[in-house]
Parts: structure tokens; C-alpha cells; sequence
């Protein structure tokens, strides 16, 4: 899609929101969520819907989206481009306008996610072939990783990046209002086949913690060595803290490795969880998001190659229940104890939970998308 164009579908888009937020004044207000999907023609977009299917956010974007983040202070939210991604798309979510798109630096790619900490927002990136120099010497890896920030107050001005120590990094988020907590999912790529995984013998995923102020290193985990070709991939954080952890694993497609492990102290290793047999094959081996329910006790971590999204009890770490959803992916709380809201890549969206019954959200948009993998909640 060219600029024009992209401008001028940005245009029809800001009408079609005013409508829809005209519609919504008729009826109790409610939570937001904002995903990344695709519709039937292959448009890509950054929408945001509530529990009653209406939009108030639909804003063309120049490719595939993936995660995204709020700042609630602004409000405004940013959905990144999915890796490796060359975009990040800066959307008022009163007006749902879109505010500027903000291109990625030279030799740096954007991995999907990023948060607000601190005033500034912090951006999962990776190093390209070629791209270190003096400055940057040690860095030089293909998916070596780097944290870049911005500055919301100065037009998402890129001010400064530090490592990320790990490769890969994926998910970042933050665990209170100084400290970041990084996914480093190990795994080398080249942006000529970013699918294909480079360094599958000695693979090295890390979760790491940063103060948010200055960049430094607060503290690094990486798994045992028999749980090399585990990728730490996303996180959660739950309402005492705890840092949730969903995992991919790149290793033979019948070892059944855990997926999923809890972090409640930063200074030491974190809990591999055992699911039951039946839950952990389903997940295939893969976790593609997590969310943390609004009473902060309930962790869903959702696989879309097995349709399946497991709930867990953050205090005792125990499964308490699945909800099944072809290709379902992404999640966010939807504002009720346990509960949530799940989309899917083949369309719609359900609202799920360990003591609900799916059913779906109304609105043909939300049916006839093809979601990306994941759902954030505006406020």
C-alpha cells in the first residue's frame, strides 16, 4: 500500500469512527480492546471494539500488526509491526485518530511489543546484519537485541537504546512503575527468511529485568540447559507482581516440555509449571499469549495450533480449566473475575473464562477478521 493511499483509507476510516462513536453514546460504555487483524481482502488494520461489537478504532496500517501498548496518562496506544517490523502506528484513543507513524532506526528492526514506563516507551528491537559499529561493538549478531526508547512527548523522538542481553527479544512489559521485564526468546533470524530459526542447537532464551531509568540490568535468568530449545516468547503480570511466562518450543514436535512458568521472585528461578498431560499436548508446544484476568489471580495462556487456551490459578500455580477456540490467540481480561476475551485467526471473537461459557461477540467486522495473535485492553 502506498502513502497516499494509506492516508487517504486513514481519512474514510476517521469518518466511519465517528459514526461508530456516535452509535455507542445509545449505549452503556464499556471496555476497549485493541488488536491487530486482517479482513477478507487482506487489508490490515488497527481496530479497537467492546463487549457489544462496535468499533471505535479502525485505522489502516501499512502491514500486519502485532501487539500493542497503552498509555493511559495520554491516552494514546501504539501497535508495533510484526516482526521484523519496520513501523509502529501512534493512535489517540479518544478520537481514534491516527497521530504519526514512527519508522524504525536504521539497522534496527521492531519485534512486535512494547510498553509505557517511567514517561517513555520502551520497544523490543533487533539488530540487523551489518548494522553495529563502534558504538555499538558486541551487537553485532543477526537478532542480537536491543531495547529502544521514545519519548511520547517529543513526537516518539527514538532518544537512546540499551541491550536487551539476550537475542530475540520478544514480549517486554512493565513489572511496576520503574522496573522492565524483557523475554529474550534466543533464537537467531535474517529478514530475507524471518520465519526460519538459525541457532535451533544452541538456542538461549533469558528473562531479564531492567530499571527503567537508566537502562541497567537488575537481574538475568536463563533456563536450565535441558530446557535450551524452550523460547520465552510472552508475559503477563499478575496483581501481586508475579511475572507470567508463556513458552514456545522449538525442539521434536512429540517431547513435552513445560510451557508455562510463574516468577514471583526476580532473584531467583523461576517456576516451570506441570499442566496436565492432556492440556500440555493440546498446546501443541506452543504458547502464543497470556493475560492476566482483571481480579489479578487468574493466567490464561492461549495456543492457537492447538485451539486451546489454559487457565490457571497464579496463587497455587494449578490448572483450572481450557476453553477451545479454532486458531484462538488473542487475549485480554474483559473486566469480570476470570474472565476474558479470546480471538481468533480464522475470525471472531468469544468471551471465555474457567467458569464461563464461550460465546461470541456480535458485529460482522469482528467475525469476518482474520485477528493477529494478540488483544490489549484500553483501560
Amino acid at each position: 500500500m502506498d502513502r497516499r493511499h494509506f492516508l487517504c483509507s486513514s481519512i474514510a476510516c476517521l469518518v466511519g469512527t465517528g459514526i461508530a462513536n456516535s452509535a455507542r453514546a445509545s449505549v452503556p460504555s464499556g471496555p476497549r480492546f485493541l488488536g491487530a487483524r486482517d479482513d477478507l481482502n487482506g487489508r490490515s488494520y488497527a481496530t479497537a471494539f467492546d463487549l457489544y461489537g462496535r468499533l471505535s478504532i479502525n485505522i489502516p496500517t501499512p502491514g500486519r500488526g502485532h501487539g500493542a501498548a497503552f498509555d493511559a496518562e495520554r491516552g494514546q496506544a501504539v501497535m508495533f509491526s510484526r516482526r521484523p517490523g519496520t513501523w509502529m502506528a501512534i493512535i489517540d484513543t479518544g478520537s481514534g485518530a491516527l497521530l504519526r507513524e514512527v519508522s524504525a532506526a536504521v539497522g534496527r528492526s521492531f519485534n512486535g511489543h512494547g510498553c509505557f514506563c517511567a514517561g517513555h516507551l520502551f520497544v523490543s528491537e533487533t539488530l540487523e546484519r551489518g548494522s553495529f559499529d563502534g558504538a555499538q561493538a558486541g551487537h553485532g549478531l543477526i537478532g542480537q537485541g536491543v531495547i529502544g526508547v521514545y519519548d511520547p512527548d517529543d513526537a516518539y523522538r527514538r532518544i537512546g537504546e540499551f541491550p536487551s542481553h539476550g537475542l530475540d527479544p520478544h514480549d517486554i512489559r512493565a513489572a511496576d512503575g520503574q522496573t522492565l521485564v524483557v523475554a529474550n526468546g534466543g533464537l537467531l533470524i535474517d529478514r530475507d527468511a524471518p520465519r526460519v530459526k538459525l541457532n535451533l542447537a544452541t538456542m538461549e532464551a533469558s528473562l531479564a529485568y531492567f530499571d527503567a531509568r537508566d537502562g541497567q540490568l537488575i537481574a538475568h535468568h536463563r533456563l536450565a540447559p535441558q530446557h535450551h530449545q524452550l523460547s520465552i516468547r510472552h508475559l503477563a503480570i499478575a496483581g501481586d507482581g508475579t511475572v507470567a511466562v508463556a513458552m514456545q518450543f522449538e525442539g521434536p514436535s512429540t517431547a513435552r516440555p513445560p510451557l508455562v512458568a510463574l516468577h514471583r521472585d526476580r532473584h531467583a528461578a523461576p517456576t516451570l509449571l506441570e499442566l496436565p498431560d492432556p492440556i500440555l499436548a493440546s498446546l501443541r508446544n506452543y504458547c502464543g499469549s497470556a493475560a492476566v484476568d482483571a481480579g489479578g489471580q487468574t493466567l490464561a495462556v492461549s495456543s492457537p495450533r492447538g485451539g486451546l487456551t489454559a487457565f490457571v490459578d497464579i496463587a497455587s500455580g494449578k490448572s483450572i480449566g481450557t476453553s477451545s477456540l479454532a486458531d484462538g490467540c488473542g487475549l485480554a481480561a474483559n473486566g469480570s473475575p476470570g474472565g476474558f476475551i479470546l480471538s481468533s485467526g480464522l475470525g471472531g471473537v468469544i468471551v471465555c473464562g474457567e467458569a464461563s461459557v464461550n460465546h461470541a461477540l456480535p458485529g460482522e467486522a469482528l467475525a469476518r477478521s482474520r485477528w493477529d495473535n494478540h488483544l490489549l485492553a484500553l483501560g
